[in-house]
């Protein structure tokens, strides 16, 4: 130890809760059908990062994954394609999903990721809570988890200083 608390316990309790989100939601995803090209399914991850005066959490995920946890509104209509080539147009090319014009020939898939768009401005989509559910169940039991992983730090780090100082009096160097 170099005189800093010691974060084992409390990166492993961070740890856990991380691990648990990202189980959680992948289940949520495959058990409400959101799982269709398995991009956002195999996104999710997290990252705890220990620094020597402060302790990160983050939940990562593929950008639209925001849109399919919370929902979207009504009024605004999402991008067919964005930049990276992806969005509904890849979803609907990938579902082979082809909508039919009045004269019964096919429409292509850029015509029909601009209906379902359209309509997605129109109605809105439903918010599935594929991540925010697990992560406020998870987060109620994590204080208290997080807590005792602390202090059990602090109490390695406490022993681990008097049993310096001990060794520095003994010794007589002060």
């Amino acid at each position: 130890m170099d005189g800093n608390i010691n974060k084992d316990n409390t990166k492993a309790a961070l740890d856990k809760f991380g691990k648990y989100l990202v189980k959680e939601a992948r289940k949520n995803l495959t058990r409400k059908k959101k799982n269709n090209t398995k991009a956002l399914y195999n996104s999710l991850d997290y990252e705890v990062n220990v620094m020597p005066n402060s302790l990160t959490f983050d939940f990562l995920m593929e950008e639209y994954g925001e849109w399919v946890d919370k929902g979207r509104k009504a009024g605004k209509m999402p991008p067919v394609k964005n930049k990276k080539g992806e969005g509904i147009l890849k979803w609907v090319e990938h579902k082979r999903i082809q909508f039919r014009d009045n004269s019964g020939k096919f429409e292509s898939y850029r015509t029909t990721a601009f209906i379902i768009a359209q309509s997605i401005k129109k109605r809105g989509i439903p918010a599935t809570k594929f991540y925010t559910r697990p992560f406020n169940l998870g987060f109620a039991k994590l204080p208290s988890e997080l807590t005792q992983a602390y202090a059990l730090d602090v109490e390695e780090f406490l022993d681990y200083t008097l049993n310096e100082l001990n060794v520095t009096y003994k010794n007589g160097s002060k």
